[in-house]
């Protein structure tokens, strides 16, 4: 750490790999990061004493996608990444989460990005429990509202619900069609995720973890920093499950809970149950995809 006579701070750390970052921060409050890593990948990032944060992200070629940090003094759940192309427009990252120091995500390639908070607010949200994971996933355009200025956590889920929902978080184009869940259908039956029955017929818990298995799987390898991805392929479980109505989860459904709950996306309800055949609650679904997307950034 050095001081330079004007107030302005530097700091450097440099770990074994060679790796380095340093970070200029001046007396007004402005904060300039530099990470250069031994693999080749650099990660700039400007924070203004205002709060508008930008980063340059460059990632060789040999390295492909990896993961980076952009740092962020105060960050906040509904904060998003949002990638400002060449020609000017933008696109939100759905898939960046936020960390204890920031923002991360996966990237490829260079790329300009520029931080947000892009906080939606509801009426019915404010004590739920569900409140940061509404948060999260609606800050990442992947949920609506259901009106009124609610969204209805407590509401149950249809598979075309579901199925739109997961489109929107891989890139998909789902506006416009017959209906507003027919493009989230028919690319969730494009990709293995749903056979695009009864879209409008309510998803059981069970269910919901059998549809996030196989969207892990048609995501691979992106998703094989999960248990159950040693080369990258179909997701693998083991063991048994510990809930009291076990019993009660469907033998097709079985393999899916339980890589649900290694993986810490499902979790039981009140006494050690899973209730299986229970609607799955939008909610829910917000709370599994936060934490998916925890597990595989």
């Amino acid at each position: 750490t050095e001081t330079k006579p004007d107030g302005t701070v530097f700091e450097t750390t440099t770990w074994r790999d060679g790796s380095t970052l340093t970070a200029e921060t001046s007396p007004n409050g402005r904060v300039e990061t530099v990470e250069k890593r031994a693999d080749g990948t650099t990660v700039e990032t400007v924070e203004s004493a205002s709060g508008g944060i930008t980063a340059s992200v460059s990632v060789p070629k040999s390295v492909g996608s990896t993961r980076v940090d952009i740092p962020v003094s105060k960050p906040t759940g509904s904060m998003v990444a949002v990638i400002v192309h060449p020609d000017g427009t933008e696109e939100i990252v759905r898939g960046s989460v936020v960390t204890e120091t920031g923002i991360a995500l996966r990237a490829e390639g260079d790329v300009r990005l520029k931080i947000i908070d892009n906080a939606k607010s509801f009426n019915d949200m404010a004590d739920h429990w569900a409140k940061d994971a509404v948060e999260f996933a609606s800050s990442r355009e992947l949920f609506n509202g259901v009106g009124n200025d609610a969204f209805g956590p407590d509401r149950s889920m249809t598979r075309g619900m579901v199925s739109t929902v997961l489109a929107r978080l891989a890139g998909a184009d789902t506006a416009g069609g017959e209906t507003w869940y027919a493009k989230g259908t028919v690319w969730a039956v494009e990709n293995g995720i749903s056979d695009g029955t009864n879209p409008e017929q309510p998803v059981t818990r069970e269910q919901l973890a059998a549809i996030f298995f196989r969207y892990a799987k048609a995501e691979a390898p992106e998703a094989d920093v999960l248990s159950g991805y040693p080369d990258a392929g179909s997701p693998a479980v083991s063991g048994e499950l510990g809930f009291d109505d076990a019993d009660s989860i469907s033998a097709w459904a079985r393999d899916a809970v339980r890589w649900c709950v290694d993986n810490g996306i499902l979790n039981g309800v009140g006494g050690n149950r899973m209730t299986p055949q229970d609607l799955a609650r939008r909610g829910q679904v917000a709370a599994m995809l936060m934490r998916f997307l925890q597990a595989t950034v």
